[in-house]
């Protein structure tokens, strides 16, 4: 006597395979159908339309309300964003030009020291000049002839 096993998986999977490989044929062949195509193109399109009356429906409640929507929310932070930029240009700029400012600070002070210097060596010269001119002054006093006094010839 042959003794055989009965193996409630092997049955399943029989039952599977056939059930596959008929569903399968036959969907196959619906699916390449015009009419599953206009069908399909009719549920996706219904589809959208009922996601755009839900998202209306939804934009109005949440205006009403007072809240952002997600579009509101993306607007602000485009801008946010734009905002960043254009302060990171200007940080770049300004780093850039503090650079020569800092060199045109050191520029100015540098003529202001060599002015200083100046109008100090002026000062110096102009007294100089007054003692030379004192000095001359002297000499020449000292070099004038002094008058003596002439002798009488009365007698």
């Amino acid at each position: 006597m042959i003794e055989q096993k009965l193996d409630p998986l092997q049955a399943w999977k029989e039952v599977y395979e056939q059930t596959e490989k008929f569903w399968g044929k036959t969907l196959g062949e619906t699916i390449k159908t015009e009419e599953y195509s206009a069908w399909m193109g009719s549920v996706l399109d219904l589809n959208l339309f009922y996601q755009k009356m839900m998202n209306d429906a939804t934009k109005g409640y949440l205006e009403k309300v007072n809240i952002p929507t997600q579009e509101d929310i993306a607007r602000v932070a485009t801008l946010v964003i734009n905002l960043e930029n254009k302060v990171d240009n200007i940080e770049e700029f300004l780093e850039g030009n503090t650079e020569s400012l800092g060199q045109s600070l050191t520029i100015k002070r540098d003529v202001t020291k060599v002015k200083q210097d100046i109008r100090t060596l002026e000062n110096k010269l102009d007294k100089i000049l007054e003692l030379l001119e004192g000095k001359n002054g002297i000499l020449e006093k000292l070099q004038v002839p002094t008058v003596q006094a002439k002798p009488d010839n009365k007698k």
